[in-house]
């Protein structure tokens, strides 16, 4: 990338220049030409031609981050494909400039911080996070140089591009020979053997917060490899042993976030909100970092005053005349739903098919295949687009209904159960995915111990084991799975070198 670079539909964005690198990409200050305004530019090269696949991917995280729509997230606002001459080919992603301070920078500059800001800075991430992991969005690289302290006093999480809720087949390769994205140091044990969840941003909450407090990582070391084998084997010493004005209250709770078990921290980001709230009082001057303006101080505190009343007076609902749909009208709602799904529009495809719910049921009945074919559109849409609450519910109540019509051996019925597991891990409910993937292998097995849907289901639960901190039940099936694979297939198959690599990571 040089300066002057134009990128976009009819070179709208001008680069200016680099503001931080790293070990995937570049962020570039750049200016839209069309609407004189500053921006920021976030490049993520990729290895050799991107394919469709990759593509996809890119496209759904672009627009996964674009639907997080929050005060304390850049607003991003256009992305797409580059080739760089030096660099080759890459994504980029166009999102709001934001002034200030990286939390890493603030610490280098006071060493460490006082109390309440590092409580307030922290309190503000988890309120991000608890409005991302509803979706859920999967942050997976929380650390001090992805959170950005303005001049009023409220923090930026930057680079939710990065941000996926993924399933146990979705880790990407890193130079540690990991599954990532994620900077080590920083990162949970579930996310770095490739099963991250929304209490893994808790834990790397844990691990900032903890430096913001104490002026040093929880367990440095000299290579990837060494940090992440102390955040495995080794306790982590309590901040208030490096300072004794931590109060204890907020000592325990760093120590829980820094819990080696997911089930061992804090249920959700909202409830670590709430208890960091305690610790936030009086905040001393940061000297060159918080300069707030009386703008500023007169929004927040309006702001600050807004609270809903839990009781309101009744009020007569409106109500509607419903025109029912005919079978023609259900499938056109499908095949225009299928359209926008295809071109990455979920929102607005899950939008026709629940509007076209309940008067297709209406119209059609219960037991009518259209009616049950809509709802299993609606399903995989809402999955698809990340909607794994409502989806989580859709495909439940699917495989039930479909299990009584069909059997519970039909197809569907079993694809609806593992859909229902990976929304399930998706979501962070380890125990209930567990469960649910032990129950449907049990029912698979029918084919045969060795068939396809068997071995992807073993890899799942195996993952999931290590994420639930069941690492020697977990190390036995992948070596019998592995095993497995290479008496059907032969030590060339691409599934036995990456179980293989796994064993070697659990050492």
């Amino acid at each position: 990338m040089r300066r002057g670079d134009l990128l976009g539909e009819r070179g709208r964005y001008e680069l200016d220049q680099a503001i931080g690198r790293g070990g995937m990409g570049e962020v570039w200050r750049a200016y839209d030409r069309f609407l004189d305004r500053r921006l920021a530019v976030k490049f993520t090269f990729v290895r050799g031609a991107p394919d469709e696949a990759l593509v996809s991917r890119f496209e759904q995280e672009a627009r996964g981050t674009a639907w997080l729509e929050h005060p304390g997230v850049p607003t991003v606002y256009d992305f797409g494909e580059h080739r760089d001459e030096v660099g080759g080919p890459c994504f980029y992603l166009v999102m709001q400039y934001v002034e200030g301070m990286t939390v890493g920078d603030l610490v280098d500059a006071h060493e460490r911080l006082p109390v309440s800001w590092a409580a307030l800075i922290a309190a503000q991430v988890a309120a991000v996070l608890s409005v991302a992991h509803r979706r859920p969005l999967v942050h997976r690289d929380l650390k001090p140089r992805n959170l950005m302290l303005c001049g009023d006093g409220s923090v930026k999480v930057l680079d939710f591009g990065a941000s996926v809720s993924l399933g146990p087949q979705d880790s990407r390769a890193t130079t540690t020979g990991f599954g990532g994205p994620y900077t080590p140091g920083y990162a949970a044990l579930e996310q770095v053997y490739g099963s991250p969840e929304p209490r893994s941003d808790l834990y790397s909450l844990g691990c900032v917060l903890y430096e913001m407090l104490t002026g040093r990582q929880v367990f440095p070391g000299v290579t990837p490899y060494e940090v992440i084998r102390r955040h495995e084997d080794e306790t982590p010493v309590p901040p208030r042993f490096h300072r004794q004005d931590v109060p204890p209250g907020l000592d325990a709770l760093v120590l829980r976030l820094l819990a080696k078990r997911p089930d061992d921290r804090p249920a959700d980001a909202e409830e670590v909100y709430h208890r960091l709230r305690e610790f936030i009082g009086p905040l001393e001057p940061l000297p060159g970092a918080v300069d707030a303006t009386t703008s500023v101080r007169l929004y927040g505190d309006i702001v600050s005053r807004i609270e809903i009343a839990e009781t309101a007076p009744a009020v007569a609902p409106v109500v509607k005349p419903t025109v029912l749909p005919d079978v023609d009208d259900v499938v056109e709602a499908r095949a225009e739903s299928a359209v926008l799904s295809e071109g990455g529009r979920y929102t607005q495809a899950a939008g026709i098919l629940s509007d076209m719910i309940e008067p297709a049921r209406l119209a059609l009945g219960d037991d009518d295949p259209e009616y049950m074919g809509l709802r299993l559109d609606l399903a995989d849409v809402l999955f698809r687009g990340g909607d794994h609450r409502r989806a989580v519910v859709a495909y439940g109540k699917l495989a039930v209904e479909l299990a009584e019509w069909y059997g519970p051996d039909d197809a569907e019925v079993l694809r609806c159960r593992e859909q229902e597991a990976l929304c399930h891990t998706r979501l962070g409910a380890t125990a209930a995915a567990i469960r649910s993937l032990e129950e449907l292998l049990d029912d698979v097995t029918y084919e045969g111990p060795y068939n396809e849907t068997a071995f992807r289901l073993r890899e799942q639960m195996a993952r999931l084991w290590l994420a639930a901190g069941r690492t020697g039940e977990a190390r036995r099936e992948i070596t019998a799975l592995a095993d497995d694979l290479r008496g059907l297939h032969g030590d060339d198959h691409p599934r036995v070198g990456d179980l293989e690599a796994l064993l070697n990571e659990l050492g």
